[in-house]
């Protein structure tokens, strides 16, 4: 074929019999080019499109830890993680433990690493102005206006507050606590209980009525003002806290036990948050933790396979300070007579020696 007919044919294609292909793929097709495009111009430079992401971050970011770049980059920790070894192994990066968080390694850029992501900021630039030479002024204003629209809508799509603001609105969740919570927790002394990513409290509210103090975080706001309203339905007393569990930070040693129920984060922030919710534990006090396992028939708990529960997972991310007392499967049924209402949880109950 000749790159005439080519160019003909690829046109059609992309026409079709009912007009342009959808904006879905167009995009698809533009954010391929581009990638491409962008990989060939950093290739002199030996770093990959991620990678000199990375770089040029800490150029801004200087000393930023796995999780503070993953957020600036809108991507897995674990993913930052790979790029970060990587790149201090060409001699790019330096990493070190944060004297005030030792969960945190901190990055910062070796002189090499200076110059490199100082070639990539000089790349960046030129692409900038590639695309405003072409698109004008008003063209690249349009481009930002409606890729921030669309960034906006995708972020608010499945992640963050907002999201689970509009989920806990359109559908109030059981308030119902977790008979696996109640049989731990009814055999533990009472005391004060942390309940980690609480959503609208039904364990929070268990844990109260068999005379736990109880403290509920949780970053959706409607999630908390629900546990309000039925703990005063209740005559209850919940503490509640409206925060990031990515960020907060509760009281040393404070707690008899702290619950995490339902939290499926990727790996690293998984034990970041376990790390923290083992600082938060008296010594003699338990960690439990439940989710869905990996293994679970009918789909249930997070459809990324990644973020799913196994014993392998769970015991790599356990703190060392604490002691392992219970790793157990558990066949569960939510209701009906259907195969996909079988669940399969993973149980983890440890303690702070």
């Amino acid at each position: 074929m000749t790159r005439g007919r080519a160019k003909a044919a690829a046109g059609s294609l992309h026409e079709g019999a009912a007009g342009p292909q959808p904006i879905g793929f167009r995009l698809s097709r533009v954010a391929r080019t581009l990638r491409l495009s962008w990989a060939e111009r950093l290739a002199p430079l030996e770093v990959s499109p991620p990678q000199a992401a990375v770089l040029r971050s800490l150029l801004d970011h200087d000393r930023t830890g796995i999780r503070g770049l993953a957020r600036l980059l809108a991507t897995d920790p674990m993913n930052v993680k790979h790029l970060a070894d990587h790149l201090e192994g060409a001699g790019l990066i330096l990493s070190e433990a944060d004297p005030a968080d030792r969960r945190t390694r901190s990055l910062t850029l070796t002189p090499q690493g200076r110059e490199r992501a100082a070639e990539v900021e000089r790349l960046v630039q030129e692409q900038e102005r590639w695309l405003a030479a072409r698109l004008g002024e008003v063209g690249i204003a349009g481009l930002a206006a409606a890729l921030s629209a669309l960034e906006a809508v995708l972020n608010s799509t499945d992640h963050g507050p907002s999201a689970w603001d509009e989920r806990h609105r359109q559908r109030p969740f059981s308030t119902d606590p977790d008979p696996l919570v109640l049989e731990v927790a009814s055999a533990l002394p009472t005391g004060r209980a942390l309940d980690l990513g609480s959503g609208a409290g039904r364990n929070s509210l268990g844990l109260a009525e068999l005379g736990w103090r109880v403290t509920a975080v949780d970053f959706s706001k409607v999630a908390l003002d629900q546990l309000r309203s039925a703990a005063r339905e209740r005559g209850m007393e919940v503490q509640v806290v409206q925060a990031d569990l990515l960020q907060y930070r509760p009281p040393q040693e404070a707690f008899q036990l702290c619950l995490l129920a339902n939290i499926h984060l990727p790996e690293e922030e998984l034990a970041g948050v376990l790390e923290v919710a083992a600082s938060s534990l008296a010594h003699g006090g338990h960690l439990l933790v439940i989710g869905h396992h990996a293994e679970a028939p009918g789909g249930h708990g997070p459809r990324h396979a990644g973020l799913l529960f196994t014993e392998e997972r769970i015991s790599r991310i356990v703190p060392p300070e604490l002691e392992v007392m219970r790793l157990e499967r558990h066949h569960r049924s939510h209701g009906g007579d259907r195969s996909d209402t079988e669940d399969l949880t993973l149980l983890l109950l440890a303690r702070r020696q």
